[in-house]
């Protein structure tokens, strides 16, 4: 069977190795950074506020331990977040720290000289959270002269955590952290430690003592470890990756023409062409670039996929062919958290109206725009695509 699959994020990278398994032969498209390039490195299947957290599948436990930069505890995780909060997750990005094996135990907090991070603010918020007051738990500033010149002071996190991967500087930091560790049981860092999945795991193995990140912010280090453990994943399967954009997908009688402009010879007049038996659509939502925003206020505003497909977008289970409004959508009506609920019409993962498309992940309607349901989204498409049937979609205990 040939699967095409749209997009390299979680969902299309998950579709890919699933299909893989089976022997499917595989071209992946990417084109740009998805959202899951911007994630936190936190791993939920839904909003963490309103559900608690359940155990993952099977097979998302496969997946996490093929990519090789997730964990996903059986009895999920609690993770630090940059804006001092403490709480709960089914997994983590491997560079994070999970506080919950250290409840009870004295956690250093970093206190490093950088403009986008408070030590002292951070600590005491971790110290103050309801969790850290139930479990006694201890955070403590220690400060940390992780800085070697002025201007790591200023540049973003990811461009600091990209400096700790050379052995040089992951062993200074090694030092830096051994010359303070002694009474504390494990060190809480700002998002850091490198922007190589094997970073992380390289000091804890130095310093024998459990040390991890708070959460990146969009476009930070743990976006990028996933990209490069995704890069990793997709070249030990022999899945073909494409770098273009495509242009349109259109269902012949007996398969899938994809047109697509490769981004390394944009210069080509004519776009290239592919022929599939079955398409995953992956290409994420509003965030992701995957559905766009048309018009203007001269020109009645709307949502689109970024490409010619045969499908239907939709909000709050109306479809979207016509206006919110006098100038189209408006998102103080409707309210902004709407531009996450727009996504294609779907029975499960199948695209509706139709067999052999499918949808996974963030261009869904409705779904959680979370990493760990992208995942699950992308192994249930490549399951039907396969003839697997369609797996029950994973919920959480409540």
């Amino acid at each position: 069977m040939r699967l095409a699959i749209i997009g390299a994020g979680a969902a299309g990278t998950a579709a890919a190795w699933r299909a893989r398994q089976s022997g499917a032969d595989v071209t992946l498209f990417c084109a740009t950074s998805g959202s899951t390039a911007l994630y936190s490195g936190a791993l939920d299947l839904d909003v963490w506020e309103e559900h608690r957290i359940g155990p993952a599948n099977s097979e998302l436990l496969a997946f996490a331990k093929a990519l090789g930069c997730w964990t996903l505890p059986k009895a999920g995780c609690r993770i630090a977040t940059r804006a001092g909060v403490v709480r709960p997750a089914a997994g983590h990005d491997s560079a994070l720290l999970d506080l919950l094996p250290l409840e009870g135990r004295r956690i250093a907090v970093a206190d490093v000289e950088r403009d986008d991070w408070d030590g002292p603010l951070v600590a005491k918020a971790f110290a103050g959270s309801e969790w850290a007051r139930q479990t006694r738990t201890k955070f403590e500033l220690v400060r940390l002269p992780l800085l070697q010149a002025g201007f790591e002071r200023r540049i973003a996190p990811a461009d600091f955590a990209a400096l700790q991967d050379s052995d040089e500087r992951a062993g200074r930091m090694s030092e830096a952290l051994g010359r303070v560790k002694s009474g504390y049981d494990a060190f809480l860092l700002g998002p850091w430690l490198g922007m190589l999945p094997e970073t992380a795991p390289r000091v804890r193995t130095a310093l024998a003592l459990p040390i991890g990140e708070t959460t990146s912010p969009p476009g930070g280090p743990a976006g990028a470890r996933f990209d490069r453990a995704r890069d990793r994943l997709l070249e030990k399967l022999g899945v073909v990756v494409r770098n273009a954009r495509v242009s349109a997908v259109s269902e012949r009688a007996e398969h899938f023409l994809i047109e697509y402009q490769s981004l390394t010879d944009e210069k080509r007049p004519d776009p290239e062409k592919l022929e599939a038996d079955v398409v995953v659509l992956a290409s994420g939502g509003v965030a992701a670039g995957g559905i766009r925003l048309t018009g203007n206020v001269l020109e009645r505003a709307g949502f689109a996929l970024s490409f010619v497909a045969p499908v239907e977008l939709e909000l709050d289970g109306r479809g979207l062919d016509g206006p919110s409004s006098l100038f189209g959508f408006d998102a103080h009506v409707r309210g902004f958290p709407a531009l996450e609920r727009v996504g294609i019409s779907t029975d499960a993962e199948r695209v509706r109206g139709s067999e052999r498309l499918l949808a996974a992940g963030d261009v869904i309607a409705a779904r959680p725009r979370t990493a760990l349901e992208a995942a699950r989204a992308g192994i249930a498409a490549a399951d039907t695509a396969l003839g697997r049937g369609l797996p029950q979609r994973m919920t959480v205990d409540h």
